[in-house]
């Protein structure tokens, strides 16, 4: 036996290294003794390396290479068990101290920080391929013992490894993670707060561990510090949840062979590998990461099947003291290519077809089959994971591997045919239905106008050049089945949106803008038209086992994201399939059927806003929220998820309702189904301010030509705001952005109206409204006309606005300080105030008499 050992108690150096030495000679086996340092066994667990433990040696050692230690006293002494007066030793080391090895051996000191760079250059001499996992593993070791190339060691060739393994693919995040697992305090902290608020979950047989807090400023490591704290605890499988500052910040650690942490973190928007990953969010609450995180755990684990589930079962054995030619016999008869042995109804064997063949052909059929059963048994307990049966079959080699129950009695047997056909019954579970699919030709031609409809034939002949299937998705196909008009054109395609986008631009001569964070891009048109191109989201792929046509798959899971059903539409554009409707979910009957519904039951949570939304396009529409769907919003409510969403989306949901046509309307129904509380509290929807609202919107024709700029969402808000207290007002203030001279308005008004609204109903002269209300601004003028009932009272008001903006003096303060010497500014504005309150209320007066007559008398 031939073997390559680090010293006890590896570090990186000391396993790459004899892993690097095992890559450059096959025939060696890769044994360690004692226990990896932290660091280094937290990798390991991660990443599969093949290397045994000294204990499982059953052979004497010919020949023996020791990596990075110049003394056998630190090699295993299992080990050192197992050599001969005649085995051949052999050592590399790159420590200096050359005093400290022992001369007898064959020794090879080399000046360089890592040993492991000298098997590395090796190796790229040779022009071995190694996988980045090896990369990193490598790089690890080297950064590692230069001190990230900082010690005085550190020599050229450890910068040309790590150049090589570079460009070989090393992690540089991994290699960041576990070049140090030190944490100062602050993250020491973070770890306890973590590990002071934790929850288990439990799904099957696993167990996963939620770890969550919250701090305002941003503490960096917290990869290293979830790996801790999962080692420490021993947790099988941790989620750090943090949120630091506006951001919430995910990373997962598992040592199980059933959960994809991979898979789980790209649901929030991240990656990452099979046992370890990481995401970020933003403009999000933690518990409503934690609550989608709880509700999104079964997806990453990769099967909950069982041993059990997938076994043969009762087994057929055969008993030790039967001979090779009966088994030989039995194997025809039944087709079996091997066999448990059993003895005093104990498991002590397995025979396979190929023993028992090569028995026969040596004229061996007499003798007992104990004779050439392989006794080392590997087998599996009946709730072991599908995952966990495939990689010991795998990892070993074998066919078929013994179930045993937890008394160790023998139950069934698996083998690699049960397991291909657990595969293929897991993909029958997921088909296309033809019945998705529909011809929306007529339809697009009769209702969209020539130019529209070519260019977006013309799009798709793009997509076609590209190879890239092209849609166009959401409101536009909504109205276009609703009979509506609407040229707002959003597009998806499966594969780079920007790069097609690049080529639509460059072909239709337009001006393209790239957003290439989002992997979207926006097409202008020099008549202002625009179309928006996005990227179907990678994430949402399926296997193509799992689903046969790959477009079909991306589309599919690219329209699940959206809020609802009348919403997640597409049709395709390119040439062969133009005008193809994909429709999923049963959007267009929803549409006939007048309802809006959620595409699936955690739609509200993941996204709150859908909430308002939902009664948006309710009224809009003039459709009904589908009765399922409003008890899951109302459960949604009550769980008080709309309170965690940030205000500002909240406040641009409500825009969107203030500028549909009947807002009132939409309002009305945000009451009623108590959204409007979980908006504003102290909000209480009555006849009275329906009314008021009504009237309020009355104004706003009979305002347009007096006001430029308006603020409609100001308007309205200073009803469903009145008579807040001031506490409240602020907390609102705060919440949803509004500034603060908008709440010193309202409370002015306020203290206002009743005066105003009985100086306008009695018609008292625009002099005596101007000195109470001045020129208000186009918010104060409609929270005014929201108490008018009346076109007289109405048209009164208008007539006021008209004078008092329209009104100019033709005199100037300055001619008051030459011809009457007066100096006060005060006195001047005073003065001035009272010429242009007599003019609101006669416009033709002579300023100047008047002036002269002011200055005669008591100036008012």
């Amino acid at each position: 036996m031939k073997v390559v050992t680090p010293h006890k108690s590896p570090d990186f150096d000391g396993f790459a290294a004899a892993y690097a030495f095992k890559k450059l000679n096959p025939d060696f086996k890769l044994v360690v003794s004692g226990r990896f340092q932290q660091n280094l066994e937290e990798f390991l667990r991660l990443f599969d390396f093949e290397y045994i433990n000294e204990k499982s040696i059953d052979e004497d050692i010919e020949k023996l290479v020791v990596v990075d230690t110049g003394t056998l006293d630190r090699v295993g002494n299992k080990i050192k068990e197992k050599l001969k007066l005649s085995s051949k030793i052999k050592v590399y080391d790159h420590h200096p101290a050359i005093k400290i090895h022992e001369k007898k051996l064959d020794i090879d000191v080399f000046e360089i920080g890592s040993i492991t760079t000298y098997f590395v250059l090796k190796i790229k001499k040779k022009n071995i391929e190694i996988n980045e996992n090896e990369a990193t593993l490598f790089a690890i070791a080297i950064y590692e013992d230069t001190g990230n190339f900082l010690y005085d060691t550190t020599k050229p060739e450890d910068l040309e490894a790590a150049k090589f393994l570079l460009e070989k693919g090393a992690m540089l995040e991994y290699i960041q993670e576990f070049t140090s697992l030190e944490i100062n305090t602050e993250q020491k902290n973070l770890m306890h707060m973590l590990g002071e608020n934790i929850e288990i979950i439990k799904l099957d047989n696993n167990e996963i561990s939620i770890a969550s807090a919250e701090i305002e400023k941003f503490i960096g490591g917290l990869n290293i510090i979830t790996t801790k704290l999962w080692e420490f605890e021993n947790y099988d499988t941790l989620i750090s949840v943090v949120r630091m500052g506006k951001k919430i910040f995910i990373v997962g650690r598992t040592k199980s062979e059933e959960v994809n942490i991979k898979k789980l973190m790209e649901v929030f928007g991240g990656g990452g590998h099979f046992k370890a990953g990481s995401a970020t969010l933003q403009n999000v609450s933690i518990d409503e990461v934690i609550y989608k995180l709880k509700h999104v755990l079964s997806q990453a684990i990769e099967s909950s099947r069982k041993a059990k589930d997938i076994m043969t079962s009762p087994v057929r054995t055969v008993l030790s003291h039967e001979t090779i030619g009966k088994v030989n016999e039995l194997m025809n008869l039944t087709g079996h290519g091997g066999f448990p042995i059993i003895e005093g109804n104990k498991l002590v064997g397995i025979v396979t077809r190929k023993a028992v063949d090569k028995a026969i052909r040596h004229g061996l059929s007499n003798r007992p089959v104990k004779s050439i059963m392989n006794t080392k048994l590997i087998t599996v307990y009946e709730d072991e994971s599908i995952l966990k049966v495939k990689k010991i079959m795998l990892e070993n080699d074998i066919g078929r591997i013994p179930v045993l129950n937890k008394n160790n009695i023998l139950v069934g047997i698996i083998t690699r045919t049960d397991l291909l056909n657990a595969d293929i019954e897991k993909a029958k579970n997921k088909k296309v239905n033809i019945d998705f699919f529909e011809d929306a030709k007529s339809i697009m031609i009769k209702n969209i106008p020539n130019k529209v409809l070519n260019l977006l034939r013309l799009l798709g002949t793009y997509g076609d050049d590209n190879k890239t299937p092209v849609y166009v998705v959401g409101g536009f196909v909504r109205d276009l089945f609703l009979g509506i008009k609407n040229f707002d054109i959003d597009l998806v395609v499966e594969g780079n949106g920007i790069e097609f986008a690049r080529y639509a631009s460059k072909q239709l001569g337009v001006k393209m803008v790239e957003h290439e964070k989002f992997l979207t891009a926006s097409l202008f048109f020099k008549d202002g038209f625009r179309i928006d191109i996005a990227t179907a989201r990678t994430e949402y792929y399926d296997k193509p086992a799992e689903l046969p046509k790959v477009d079909v798959s991306t589309i599919k899971k690219d329209l699940y994201r959206r809020d609802f059903t009348i919403n997640a539409m597409a049709i395709k554009l390119n040439s062969g399939e133009f005008g193809t409707l994909y429709d999923f979910f049963g959007s267009r009957k929803d549409l006939e059927n007048k309802i809006i519904r959620v595409l699936h039951k955690l739609s509200f949570i993941e996204d709150p806003t859908r909430i308002i939304r939902a009664v948006r396009f309710e009224q809009r529409f003039d459709f009904k929220i589908e009765d399922e769907t409003l008890e899951i919003l109302k459960e949604t409510l009550e769980g008080n998820y709309l309170e965690k969403v940030t205000g500002q989306r909240i406040r641009q949901e409500l825009e969107k309702i203030i500028k549909e046509k009947d807002p009132v309307k939409g309002i009305k129904r945000l009451a009623e189904l108590k959204i409007l509380m979980h908006i504003f509290p102290k909000t209480y929807f009555t006849t009275t301010m329906e009314k008021k609202l009504k009237n309020m919107l009355v104004s706003f024709d009979l305002l347009k030509n007096i006001y430029t700029k308006r603020n409609i969402f100001y308007a309205f808000l200073r009803i469903l705001l009145e008579f807040y207290d001031m506490e409240s007002l602020k907390n609102v203030e705060e919440r949803y952005g509004i500034p603060k001279k908008f709440v010193d308005e309202l409370k002015k008004t306020e203290r206002r109206l009743i005066p105003v609204i009985e100086m306008i109903k009695t018609r008292i002269k625009f002099s005596d409204i101007y000195k109470v209300i001045g020129k208000p601004i186009f918010e104060t003028a409609a929270h005014i006309m929201a108490y008018l009932d009346d076109n007289n009272s109405r048209e009164y008001f208008k007539k006021y606005l008209e004078r008092v903006f329209s009104t100019k003096l033709n005199i100037k303060g300055n001619i008051l300080k030459d011809k009457f010497n007066i100096k006060s500014s005060p006195e001047i504005g005073k003065i001035m105030n009272s010429i242009f309150c007599y003019k609101l209320d006669n416009p033709n007066i002579n300023e100047m008499e008047k002036l002269k007559e002011l200055l005669g008398g008591t100036i008012e």
